[in-house]
């Protein structure tokens, strides 16, 4: 009698992403907000309850006319496809692929190669997406000249990134880590306490963080970004030095490499794009400070995007 082979014994990666995705799934929904909510976006039901920032992110979106559509999309394809000055946001409907392959990984003669092909088409995080577009139009209009337009580009990445954070400190360090695993949200937060204490003190947290960001898209050696933090926000060096480790934590093949060829590649129709949106303006043109050292007004615009956000 021919005894039957066991099961293959099962990949810690492929049983680490099951029990992320039990634990995240089973968080609390609500009906209420059923309305906002994605068909088959992964876990999105449980963001919109969980987060009060994440909610806003996609309500704004919403009220600027911007739609979405459920058709596959990779990773490649969005990065080199999508217009982030349209508002037509596109995402892969992967929530029931995903909760079959928790429930029958099993059954699967290579789990690992099938997970490392939903990855593919699930590493796109819309709140991200939501906010390049919600900002544009909270940003005074951008300058002409290239130099000036690429620094305008950098400290508008900037701010988007830092509201990256912002709702990973709202999800918290337990849960954060995992939503971030997941690829549903690009990074974690919680591991400092400014966002429990007063709105004034999280905010000064929040500037720090857009500076040292804003310096490390502008390529500034990372050993010099916290002394730029400390020039610029003096008497708060525990506060900088978290802020800017923090901050350098931002994927380096992405500020090295993707951006900057984005940018050289796409920053003149951008700025077509990005005039046409600013033609109602009346707000002077946006220049920023050629050198990091002396910017100021910057973080007045700063300030206006978190009081629209709500933090």
């Amino acid at each position: 009698m021919t005894k039957r082979s066991s099961p293959p014994a099962t990949n810690p990666h492929v049983q680490n992403f099951i029990e992320d995705l039990q634990l995240l799934s089973s968080l609390p929904t609500s009906k209420k907000h059923s309305k906002i909510a994605l068909t088959e976006y992964p876990l999105d039901e449980q963001l919109l309850h969980a987060s009060s920032l994440y909610r806003a992110s996609r309500e704004m979106y919403l009220e600027l006319g911007g739609v979405f559509e459920a058709k596959l999309c990779s990773t490649m394809r969005s990065l080199s496809a999508q217009d982030l000055f349209a508002d037509v946001i596109q995402y892969s409907p992967s929530w029931s692929e995903l909760l079959w392959f928790k429930d029958h990984s099993h059954e699967l003669a290579d789990p690992d190669k099938e997970l490392e092909a939903l990855g593919r088409f699930n590493e796109i995080s819309l709140y991200h997406e939501q906010n390049h577009r919600v900002l544009w139009r909270l940003l005074p209009p951008a300058p002409k000249d290239a130099t000036a337009f690429r620094r305008y580009l950098n400290f508008a990445e900037s701010l988007v990134v830092v509201l990256d954070l912002a709702l990973g400190d709202e999800l918290g360090k337990k849960h954060s880590p995992i939503f971030e695993d997941l690829k549903v949200i690009y990074r974690s937060g919680g591991e400092h306490s400014y966002h429990t204490k007063d709105l004034q003190t999280y905010r000064k947290y929040l500037l720090s963080m857009v500076c040292a960001t804003y310096c490390t898209l502008e390529l500034v050696n990372p050993e010099d970004v916290v002394k730029v933090v400390d020039y610029v926000f003096p008497g708060q060096k525990k506060m900088n030095k978290d802020a800017t480790t923090r901050s350098l934590e931002i994927n380096e093949l992405f500020t090295r490499v993707t951006n900057p060829q984005w940018q050289e590649r796409y920053w003149q129709k951008a700025q077509k794009k990005l005039a046409r949106l600013h033609k109602p303006s009346k707000e002077p043109t946006f220049h920023l400070a050629a050198d990091p050292l002396d910017m100021e007004h910057e973080f007045a615009v700063a300030l206006r995007v978190f009081e629209y956000y709500g933090i």
